[in-house]
């Protein structure tokens, strides 16, 4: 077995998609989203570190119901209540907690509110870890000299400080999990941004380009992988469990673009329903969605993969 632990937090999500329509106080947050992912990567256990709130009993029932190892998750009274908004024109997250004196929202330049980092992981949680899932750190994750971590940046962080901020919480052994949001606040094309980001840190980029699947760059050259079976019903948590599908394969000895081929699929599932609800009925793959693709110097061809469990 594979161990993958995730350090994210959680959050009580109202989801708005147009033209679908809404669902209200949904369990969510990265945490959520990426333990339920890479669980899904057959041969994968998963331990998680998060804030677990004391006035919704739901988010530790779906841990348990999963077989996600919670025991170095702390307890706190709530967590954050968040409006995520989805339409033809972008999507938008805001909490649901009024901080200005007007019904407007007014901050404009952030495009998510700004995250608090979270507080270090218990003592023992990366104890044997194979793979880490870090989500927005502030600071470089602890995480053991052979753990293959996968770091999902902070974003504010990257809007003010760029690649300096990233050259602080890297490591040797990391790899980078940006999304699009997050490449385009470095450079309009967000396929340079992945590039210039594997070559100033000189690390594998796995980016996560929405409906464009994903954009890998390594050492070994540039893939694009594609998913165009896939049916949308909403989007919400689909990145957050991408991601540790992609670390949960790395772990387990897949090959960055064999790594995005799980973390597509299993985004796939993700995107299939709303909210966490098609992740957790899900069975673990043993290997990625035959129909998904991958480009490389402009080749087209269906990968063939071998299952790295």
């Amino acid at each position: 077995m594979t161990l993958v632990g995730i350090h994210a937090g959680l959050s009580v999500d109202h989801l708005v998609s147009e033209p679908a329509g809404a669902r209200f106080s949904c369990p969510g947050g990265p945490a959520l989203f990426a333990a339920l992912g890479a669980r899904l990567v057959t041969g994968t256990d998963v331990r998680v570190s998060c804030p677990l709130p004391e006035d919704d009993p739901r988010f530790a029932q779906i841990f348990d119901e999963s077989g996600v190892d919670r025991r170095h998750c702390r307890q706190v009274p709530t967590v954050p209540r968040l409006w995520i908004l989805n339409s033809a024109r972008g999507r938008r997250i805001v909490t649901q907690d009024t901080t200005a004196g007007t019904e407007l929202e007014r901050d404009g330049h952030r495009p998510e509110p700004a995250t608090d980092p979270l507080p270090s992981p218990a003592a023992g949680f990366t104890d044997g870890l194979d793979g880490l899932v870090v989500s927005s750190p502030a600071e470089p994750p602890a995480a053991g000299p052979r753990t293959r971590v996968g770091l999902d940046p902070h974003q504010s962080l990257v809007a003010e400080q760029g690649l300096r901020y990233l050259r602080r919480v890297v490591s040797a052994t990391t790899v980078l999990l940006p999304s699009r949001v997050q490449l385009n606040l470095l450079d309009r094309d967000p396929r340079r941004a992945a590039r210039s980001l594997a070559a100033g840190l000189r690390l594998p980029v796995i980016a996560r380009l929405d409906a464009e699947g994903c954009y890998v760059v390594t050492a070994d050259g540039t893939w694009s992988v594609r998913d165009r079976a896939v049916t949308v019903v909403e989007t919400t948590g689909a990145g957050d469990a991408s991601a540790a599908a992609a670390v949960a394969a790395l772990a387990a000895g897949a090959d960055p673009v064999e790594a995005a081929l799980y973390g597509t699929s299993i985004a796939r599932i993700a995107l299939a329903d709303w909210g966490h609800a098609a992740l957790a009925a899900a069975a673990p793959l043993c290997r990625p969605f035959p129909e998904i693709t991958t480009r490389k110097e402009n080749q087209i061809h269906v990968r063939r993969t071998r299952t790295p469990l």
